[in-house]
């Protein structure tokens, strides 16, 4: 899929210093909070906390937005720096770090596996020092085998990723709106705890986007043998083209990795290299479950395919005879392509009320009315987020400007409808988070449709391909 340059404005004038710092703070306030929070609250919080930590994430572009911060270069280059000198006091102190081993265990399995043992059906233990602790962790190798090997020997794993999150940055540096989405510091957080995904990333980058715009066939097969992310989103994307020579290549490659381990040891090797050890019935299951590591897989697809597709949907629906064109008010073009902003809004705001009601209800421990106190302070929460961080919204007067009567009402049946949901669900001495997850829900979807009816969000600017969820190039 090819997708044009964009090139943002120049960086004539002032640099909006505190502009910048802000859009930095936006986008690593939410994601340390939501990772604090399923730190110290982890059985309520982690139904929702990873969706959390993905909508936080591709919310960042509308965030900016709503800031006033310009499309400069320059925000590109304070993201990197500001990451960077982040992530360095991170790996250095501990602090905003150690969310997995990978970053130990990763690279150990290159000598297991040369040592002769088969890291697939044989336990690996290592011990390991990390922040003043002392750990041993044992585990088998869930990934596919060139991961292992792509390290710089002597490196410790945690400043390896981080260059391939630097890299990876460079790679896309000339299609902005991109290379902002993955400059953001969630990205960065993933790659200096030592998350192996990032290494991933940059290939699959190099494979799809290009280095200079020169696509990598090579990159593309050194990919499918490292994570299965990776073969599920190949195997994916040529489907969806319908390129089905290239559908069967990818197959062909990717059982290519696993050939020699299966006819080393048999059956045994395919849980972990095609499942990663991940359902109940796999010998040594981790149990299905979402880790801190996986949104950063929907924000690279929507960084790098959301702009082309985008462009796409449009020429469909120009291409479409207005005579012939459904009246309805969801298929028209400003609404339909303005709905990835509004339901980021509406999503970052189920989850924010859901992390404040998790947090509240906790502190209350039963004292106070209980959940549904919880919920009465998660649903004015719910309202602030959404409005403050409500780019989307039509606004008399421009970005600052008052909001429509409209929007406040469609806010105001969204308290209600979860006030009144959470309120039924107490009396059923149903599950408190169930209940209130339930009312935000409904609520939020209530508010989007009142709010796409009302005819109340901007449409559009002119968008580039390259352009990601909330962001357009050339306004």
């Amino acid at each position: 899929m090819t997708a044009s340059v964009s090139h943002p404005d120049t960086d004539g004038g002032s640099v909006p210093w505190p502009r910048y710092a802000a859009g930095w703070a936006a986008g690593a306030g939410p994601a340390l909070a939501m990772i604090t929070i399923l730190w110290l609250l982890p059985g309520p919080s982690t139904p929702f906390g990873i969706v959390a930590l993905g909508a936080y994430a591709l919310a960042f572009p509308v965030m900016v937005r709503r800031l006033g911060v310009p499309p400069r270069t320059s925000f590109l280059a304070f993201l990197v720096v500001a990451g960077i000198a982040f992530a360095v006091l991170s790996i250095l102190t501990g602090w905003g770090n150690g969310l997995t081993d990978e970053g130990f265990t990763t690279p150990r399995f290159a000598g297991f596996l040369l040592a002769g043992h088969d890291p697939y059906t044989t336990p690996m233990t290592i011990a390991y020092a990390a922040y003043g602790r002392h750990f041993v962790s044992t585990s088998y190798y869930v990934y596919l085998p060139v991961l292992m090997f792509l390290q710089v020997p002597g490196v410790p794993y945690k400043w390896f990723s981080l260059a391939c999150w630097v890299v990876l940055v460079a790679l896309v540096r000339k299609r902005f709106s991109t290379a902002v989405l993955l400059a953001q510091p969630y990205v960065m957080i993933v790659a200096e705890n030592g998350y192996n995904d990032l290494v991933l990333l940059v290939l699959l980058t190099v494979a799809f986007v290009g280095v200079e715009g020169r696509r990598s066939k090579w990159a593309e097969w050194i990919a499918l043998g490292c994570k299965q992310f990776a073969n599920v989103f190949v195997l994916l994307y040529y489907a969806v083209r319908r390129d089905w020579r290239n559908f069967l290549v990818t197959a062909g490659v990717s059982a290519a990795f696993v050939v020699p381990f299966f006819l080393w040891n048999g059956d045994r090797v395919l849980c972990p290299t095609l499942l990663a050890n991940r359902p109940a019935f796999c010998p040594h299951t981790g149990g299905i479950q979402l880790l801190i590591n996986y949104p950063v897989w929907a924000v690279w697809v929507f960084a790098v395919f959301y702009g082309p597709a985008l462009v796409a949907v449009r020429q469909a629906l120009v291409r479409r005879s207005p005579r012939r064109r459904p009246d309805g008010w969801l298929l028209e073009s400003a609404r339909l392509e303005r709905l990835p902003s509004v339901l980021v809004v509406a999503t970052t705001s189920v989850v924010s009320g859901l992390s404040v009601f998790v947090a509240v209800d906790a502190l209350l421990g039963g004292r106070g009315g209980g959940p549904f106190s919880a919920a009465a302070v998660a649903s004015p929460v719910v309202v602030l987020w959404g409005t403050a961080w409500g780019e989307p919204w039509r606004r008399s007067g421009g970005l600052g400007g008052r909001l429509d009567r409209r929007f406040w009402t469609a806010q105001g049946w969204l308290v209600g409808i979860d006030l009144a949901i959470a309120w039924a669900w107490t009396l059923a001495r149903g599950s408190p988070l169930v209940g209130e997850g339930l009312g935000l829900v409904v609520g939020a979807t209530v508010f989007v449709a009142l709010v796409l009816r009302g005819n109340l969000v901007e449409p559009l600017p002119a968008v580039r391909a390259d352009a990601p969820p909330g962001r357009a190039e050339g306004n």
